[in-house]
C-alpha cells in the first residue's frame, strides 16, 4: 500500500500540493454527487467546505457552477415557500391592482380600473398602483410586499408583465396577458387571436366540414393566424382537405386563382384562339369547397360570399376571423353589404355606440378594456376558475373557458352577418376537444 508519508529525497511542497488537490477534488465529487441527487442541504454542506479551503485554480469554475446550482435552486425554494396554487381572494384578503394609470397605455389602465370599481365584489377594497411610472419591476414588488398582498392583478403591459413574472413572488397572480406560460400560482386573462382559433376549430368540427378554403392576407399577423390554423388541424383527428391561399391587392382576383376560375378562363382563351371563334363562356370555379376561411380585415372580407356566390358556390360557407379587430363604427357601418358570414368576433364590438370613434370601442364603457376590467371583478368571484374545462362566462369580452390544463381563455364568439343582420349564434357552444 502507498504511504503519503514524506519519504527521503522528495518534495514536502510538491507533495503537500498534491494531497491539497486530492481533498478539494473528493470534496467536489461529493458536491457534485449531492447537486444530481437534488440534495440541497449536503449541497450547502460541502460548498462551505470548499469556501473555507484555498481552492486551486483548476477547481475554481467547478466550484463557482455549483454555487450558482445552489443559488438558483435556493430561490426556487423561496418561491415554493409561498402555497403554490391559484387561490381566489374572499373578503378578507389583500387585493393589490397593478395598471398603468399614466403614459401610453393610461386610458386602458383608467378603463379597466373604472370597471373594477364598479362590479368589485367584495366590501373591501382593492389597493391600486401605478405600474407605468416603475422602471424596474422588483422596485414595484418591494412596494407591493409593504401591503402584505394575498391577491394580485396585473400588470398589463405585457413587458411589464414578463418581468414581474420573473421575480418568482408566488403570490396568486391574475395577469391581464397571456404569457408563455404560468406556475401553478399564476392565470392569465387576456384576449389572444392565436388562443381563440379553438372556437374556429370547435366550430368547424361541429359543422362538419371537410372541405376548405383558407385565405390570409399578405401580413405577418394574418399569416401567422394561418400558420396555427394548420398546425391544430395537422395535430387533430379531424379528417379535412384545405388550400391555404394568399390575399393580395384584389380580392377578386385572388380568390379566382385560388378557386381554378383564372385556369378556367385561360383554357377558354387557348381555345378560343385554336377555333379562331368566340365562344360562349361561363367562368367554371372548383366544387369541392365546403367553407371558406378567411382571416382578412373587414373590407376585404365583406367581399368574399357575394364573390363565392357569383361563382356559384352558393352552398360554401363563409367563416370570417379577423386578422385585426375592425372598430365597431367600421363594423356597423357595413351591415347593409354582409351577405351569410360568419363571424368570430369579441361581444363589445356589436354593441350600439354612444360615439361612432376608435377610441370609444377600446377605451368608453361598451369597450374592451372595460369588458375586461368588468370581466376580471366576477372572475375573481368565480370558483369554477380553479377547475378544468369549464364554460366560466359570457361577457362583452369573449367567451372564457378554462383548457385541460385549467388555464384560462378568452374566446370570441360566433355571430351572424347577413344584409343587416347582426346576431349571435345560440344553437352553437364551444367544444372542447
Amino acid at each position: 500500500m502507498a504511504s503519503l508519508a514524506v519519504q527521503p529525497g522528495s518534495d514536502p511542497v510538491g507533495l503537500e500540493k498534491q494531497i491539497q488537490q486530492i481533498d478539494q477534488e473528493i470534496v467536489l465529487l461529493r458536491a457534485e454527487l449531492a447537486k444530481s441527487n437534488g440534495n440541497q442541504r449536503a449541497l450547502s454542506q460541502y460548498l462551505e467546505q470548499l469556501q473555507a479551503m484555498d481552492l486551486l485554480p483548476g477547481f475554481q469554475a467547478r466550484f463557482e457552477n455549483l454555487k450558482a446550482a445552489a443559488s438558483q435552486e435556493q430561490a426556487m425554494q423561496v418561491s415554493d415557500s409561498y402555497e403554490q396554487s391559484f387561490k381566489l381572494p374572499d373578503a378578507q384578503s389583500n387585493v393589490i391592482v397593478l395598471l398603468p394609470l399614466s403614459g401610453q397605455y393610461a386610458a386602458a389602465g383608467e378603463a379597466i380600473l373604472t370597471a373594477l370599481k364598479l362590479h368589485w365584489p367584495y366590501q373591501k377594497p382593492f389597493v391600486v398602483l401605478d405600474s407605468a411610472i416603475y422602471e424596474q419591476m422588483f422596485e414595484l414588488w418591494e412596494l407591493v410586499k409593504l401591503y402584505s398582498p394575498d391577491f394580485i392583478i396585473g400588470p398589463l403591459d405585457k413587458r411589464n408583465a414578463v418581468a414581474w413574472q420573473a421575480l418568482h413572488t408566488g403570490i396568486p397572480n391574475l395577469y391581464l396577458n397571456q404569457l408563455a406560460q404560468f406556475s401553478a400560482s399564476e392565470k392569465g386573462l387576456a384576449p389572444n387571436k392565436e388562443k381563440g382559433l379553438q372556437q374556429l376549430a370547435s366550430f368547424i368540427q361541429q359543422t362538419g366540414l371537410q372541405h376548405l378554403l383558407i385565405l390570409a392576407k399578405k401580413n405577418e399577423g394574418a399569416r401567422k393566424l394561418a400558420f396555427e390554423f394548420e398546425q391544430a388541424w395537422l395535430k387533430s383527428d379531424a379528417f379535412m382537405h384545405y388550400q391555404v391561399a394568399e390575399v393580395g391587392e384584389s380580392v377578386d382576383q385572388s380568390l379566382q386563382d385560388a378557386l381554378n376560375v383564372t385556369r378556367s378562363r385561360s383554357r377558354k382563351n387557348w381555345l378560343q384562339k385554336n377555333l379562331q371563334s368566340d365562344l360562349e363562356f361561363e367562368p367554371r370555379a372548383r366544387q369541392d369547397i365546403d367553407a371558406i376561411v378567411h382571416f382578412l380585415q373587414v373590407d376585404e372580407a365583406v367581399q368574399i360570399k357575394p364573390l363565392i356566390n357569383f361563382y356559384h358556390l352558393n352552398s360554401s360557407m363563409s367563416l370570417w376571423y379577423p386578422s385585426v379587430y375592425p372598430s365597431r363604427s367600421e363594423l356597423l357601418s357595413l351591415l347593409p353589404s354582409w351577405q351569410q358570414t360568419y363571424a368570430f368576433i369579441p361581444p363589445y364590438l356589436t354593441l350600439a355606440s354612444e360615439e361612432n370613434d376608435v377610441e370609444n370601442s377600446l377605451y368608453g364603457k361598451n369597450g374592451l378594456f372595460y369588458a375586461l376590467g368588468q370581466l376580471v371583478a366576477e372572475t375573481v368571484n368565480n370558483s369554477l376558475v380553479l377547475k378544468a374545462r369549464q364554460h366560466l362566462a359570457y361577457s362583452q369580452a369573449g367567451e372564457l373557458v378554462s383548457d385541460h390544463q385549467a388555464e384560462l381563455q378568452l374566446l370570441p364568439s360566433v355571430y351572424w352577418l347577413d344584409d343587416r343582420q347582426l346576431q349571435p349564434v345560440e344553437a352553437y357552444q364551444f367544444y372542447f376537444q
